[in-house]
């Protein structure tokens, strides 16, 4: 599921990028692609039992990178109210937009 999820995104990613993503994102064919093509590096964590293994050296950078973003992905989603009602598609983006501006000013008064 989540590696047909990456394939439908359209990444525009500037060569030499890299994108941190989790297990799920394990796909090696298109992390081939993409670092062949795009010059983009996918740094999916690796599972225990892959059969790419990473080093000690980057399994802990991927693991602290991932840990911070999904910290931020949590703070910005306790902004979030349970239901965000909206009647179009510009409405909700501008709600959530609104709520992550919030979450950003709130980083500055602490």
């Amino acid at each position: 599921m989540d590696v047909t999820a990456l394939q439908a995104i359209p990444l525009d990613l500037p060569p030499g990028s890299e994108l941190p993503a989790h297990s799920g994102y394990t796909d090696y064919e298109r992390e081939d692609l993409m670092a062949d093509c795009d010059q983009v590096r996918l740094l999916a964590v690796r599972k225990s039992n892959a059969k790419r293994p990473d080093d000690p050296a980057t399994a802990f950078l991927k693991k602290y990178y991932r840990r911070r973003i999904e910290t931020v992905f949590s703070q910005i989603k306790a902004h979030f109210p349970a239901k965000i009602h909206a009647v179009t598609p510009e409405g909700y983006l501008l709600k959530v937009t609104l709520f992550m501006m919030v979450f950003a000013f709130d980083q500055l008064t602490i």
